[in-house]
């Protein structure tokens, strides 16, 4: 067996570790509830091997608890938030429960939204129409400046201050609109024709609120905030917003900000005063704050890469990537600087980590003639 596909093996070991009933875990020690942004992200590297199935499970297990306004919740829990669940001893309710807000009291999170409708429009389901139509109502309450406008920490990116225009979120929304009015095309050609001036629209948004003339900015609340997101970057130009030009001059960034195997979360660094508190208390401050690498970055940068044919870097960046599978031999949550899987007094990443690996599956299988997803 070659190099590349031991590595593969691994990866999808890894992800089929963290399949249960109702859909995909964001990982079996710790993070053992249903999130949609982990699930529904390593749901691409479900399809990419055709387990279908599993992620057909997880969108009736979201949509069961769509709330009455549209809004579908972000998290199921499986069980309380304890200690003991975080020295790999949970505890779990008889169904899963939803959560709607950040840690159930603080903004609406809406990327378990936008992740739900794109996944059905992936895999075609019309079964949820009516649901669909419900949830995109919901959103469009939800923006400003065109676009989707987020409450503090109400993304991926959960420790930090930040809200306003997201590209996270609007990435993802953007994308959302895109695919469904692919597949609406085919059966209701007039609404698909809605749904591409409302993707346009968002395109145009997008670059007004948060293009700097480099890239894609973080976000914009007040201003513009000009951090380099390398993840939400790169998804852009691997899900075909980007212009040729846009998509050379990200990669550029990309290129010149790489670090070990992979590429920070965010440069420059986030000042110390928008890092949740609590984080700072237990000495987890750098978590999603440039010092600690995670797979996100350098999975999307390779599917970009693929993307613009950017063969060379494709063949250094995926010898990159599994040669460090190789070495570890399992998919870990998030490193030191240094490579070794983050062990601090407080916390330890988790492994094996859903998101990661469905995304490295999905950027190994990338290749320029595929169906976008």
């Amino acid at each position: 067996m070659s190099l590349p596909n031991q590595a593969q093996k691994i990866t999808l070991n890894s992800l089929r570790k963290c399949y249960r009933d109702y859909g995909i875990i964001a990982g079996p020690h710790h993070f053992t509830d249903y999130w949609a942004r982990d699930g529904f992200f390593a749901a691409f590297g479900a399809l990419s091997v055709g387990d279908d199935q599993i992620v057909r499970q997880m969108l009736k297990l979201f949509f069961t608890h769509q709330r009455r306004d549209g809004l579908i919740p972000y998290r199921l829990m499986r069980g309380p938030v304890t200690l003991g669940k975080y020295l790999g001893f949970p505890k779990y309710y008889s169904q899963p429960r939803p959560t709607y807000r950040l840690r159930g009291l603080g903004p609406e999170v809406l990327d378990g939204t936008t992740l739900t409708l794109l996944f059905t429009a992936l895999l075609q389901e019309k079964s949820f129409l009516p649901q669909i139509k419900l949830a995109l109502q919901y959103l469009i309450t939800r923006e400003k400046h065109g676009l989707l406008w987020d409450g503090p920490m109400a993304e991926w990116n959960d420790i930090i201050w930040k809200w306003g225009n997201l590209l996270y979120s609007n990435i993802i929304y953007w994308y959302m609109y895109d695919r469904l009015a692919s597949w609406t095309n085919s059966f209701d050609p007039t609404w698909s024709r809605t749904l591409i001036r409302k993707r346009d629209s968002l395109a145009h948004s997008l670059r007004s609120r948060l293009w700097n003339g480099h890239y894609f900015a973080d976000w914009h609340d007040h201003c513009r905030q000009d951090y380099f997101y390398p993840f939400g970057n790169c998804l852009a130009i691997a899900w075909g917003l980007t212009a040729p030009a846009e998509s050379d001059s990200i990669l550029a960034h990309c290129q010149k900000s790489s670090t070990q195997f992979t590429l920070p979360t965010n440069t420059p660094n986030y000042p110390w005063w928008r890092v949740d508190f609590l984080q700072r208390l237990t000495m987890m401050g750098d978590y999603q704050n440039n010092h600690v690498l995670w797979w996100q970055p350098i999975a999307t940068y390779l599917a970009a890469l693929k993307h613009q044919n950017k063969t060379r870097q494709v063949k250094s960046v995926t010898t990159q990537i599994t040669t460090k599978i190789l070495y570890d031999q399992t998919i870990y949550e998030c490193f030191e600087p240094n490579g070794k899987p983050l062990k601090r007094f407080f916390y330890q990443a988790e492994q094996p980590f859903a998101w990661a690996s469905g995304l490295i599956l999905w950027s190994l299988a990338y290749n320029t003639q595929h169906d976008k997803i």
